[in-house]
């Protein structure tokens, strides 16, 4: 039987994995990334490498294949790691433990940091979003408001989503990062933008689409891209904020006036507080010494 196994083909495997990954509860986003690798991945290895099977596979042909993608070390460890997805699932349909994939070099990434805004900026940015973009103003602000993440959370949101006369999004495993059921605040200053909206909509239709259809994946990228323009034109934003640091802004406004990692984790929609204090660290709020000084002794 194992034999039998061992004896299928790189492609096959591959393809198999693929399958069980893409009928898996992941991401919309995780789904169509190892998509894209496994293509590019048949594609480098052509007719007779796929043909082969995977103890042929040499540490040589995966490095030559990941160097394809050094344009940062970001986008190499992107695709060493959703390679290494497909890899071990292939290796665990043949009841094999192969190091081939995990010989190949490790490459550190810098954090990108999408710098928060200052208070005083907020107000100023809204107000030119507002006046020169509807639907991203209303992304931003409720980016900022509800702190969800703007494009595979709120881009998605339909009127259905939202609960108690506008008051709460309520949002399922599969549609938060997350991973679980998620009950989301709605402040007045975002109800008051929306609740008109939400007036005109059927059940099914998206907030900003209006239809049951939505943009697609990035159109709030491809939006802010054109407007961030303008914004730093105007003296408005910093190069480095993003519609992001509308998140990372109210995160901190958060923890700032609690000094509650809890609230900010569920706030967050963070799937442990181990993730939170790695976010916020990320964002200077403690450093080491400040966790240091506030554990527990004896």
């Amino acid at each position: 039987m194992n034999h039998t196994k061992n004896k299928k083909s790189i492609g096959l495997l591959f393809q198999q994995a693929l399958d069980k990954k893409l009928t898996s509860d992941i991401s919309r986003q995780h789904k169509n990334n190892l998509r894209h690798t496994y293509n590019h991945f048949m594609e480098f290895l052509g007719p007779e490498g796929r043909a082969v099977t995977l103890k042929k596979l040499k540490t040589s042909q995966i490095e030559e294949f990941l160097n394809r993608y050094n344009s940062s070390a970001t986008n190499y460890m992107n695709k060493r790691r959703d390679l290494n997805v497909l890899f071990n699932m292939a290796c665990k349909a043949t009841d094999e433990t192969l190091l081939t994939l995990k010989k190949t070099d490790v490459r550190r990434i810098k954090a990108t940091l999408h710098l928060a805004y200052e208070k005083e900026q907020l107000q100023s940015v809204f107000e030119f979003l507002k006046a020169n973009h509807t639907n991203l103003y209303r992304c931003c602000l409720m980016t900022y408001g509800c702190l969800l993440r703007p494009h595979e959370e709120i881009r998605l949101l339909t009127k259905k989503h939202f609960k108690l006369n506008n008051t709460e999004i309520h949002l399922g495993g599969k549609e938060n990062k997350g991973g679980r059921v998620r009950v989301v605040y709605v402040p007045d200053y975002v109800r008051h933008e929306l609740d008109p909206v939400l007036a005109e909509l059927k059940r099914d239709d998206n907030i900003f689409s209006m239809i049951p259809e939505p943009f697609n994946n990035t159109y709030f990228a491809k939006q802010w891209g054109r407007e961030k323009v303008k914004l730093l034109s105007h003296g408005l934003i910093y190069p480095k904020q993003t519609m992001y640091s509308f998140r990372h802004t109210a995160a901190i406004d958060v923890f700032r006036r609690t000094k509650d990692v809890y609230m900010v984790q569920k706030m967050m929609g963070h799937s442990s507080v181990v993730i939170t204090l790695k976010y916020l660290r990320s964002l200077g709020e403690f450093n080491t010494d400040e966790l240091r000084e506030a554990a527990p002794t004896l």
